[in-house]
């Protein structure tokens, strides 16, 4: 949402997927988001975003500064987004976490 159009300015990024965990019904993709900050001076620091590709669409849940913190905040969300009448409605990006731990 724009509050105010007169401070809408473009932000170029550069985004590389780089982790992806193979959960059942679709993946974790985990990407670096990384600004450039030499394109028209606008910097915002780099940050991990986490989504869930369920073999349809890819969508993004989280973010954070480490790909655990970004894992943990899509895990949060899932929470509270998901489909709660779906008894097996697994967190994906609790399986993540569990993988990353795990080093897999």
């Amino acid at each position: 949402m724009i509050i105010d159009e007169s401070l809408e300015e473009p932000g170029y990024a550069k985004i590389v997927l780089v982790k992806t965990f193979w959960i059942k019904d679709g993946s974790v993709m985990v990407y670096d988001v990384e600004p450039d900050p030499d394109r028209d001076g606008m910097y915002v620091e780099g940050f991990y975003l986490a989504s869930f590709d369920n073999l349809s669409s890819d969508v993004p849940y989280g973010i954070g500064p480490s790909i655990e913190d970004a894992l943990k905040d899509a895990a949060e969300k899932w929470k509270k987004y998901g489909d709660e009448d779906d008894e097996d409605d697994q967190n994906p990006f609790e399986e993540a976490l569990n993988q990353l731990h795990k080093g897999e």
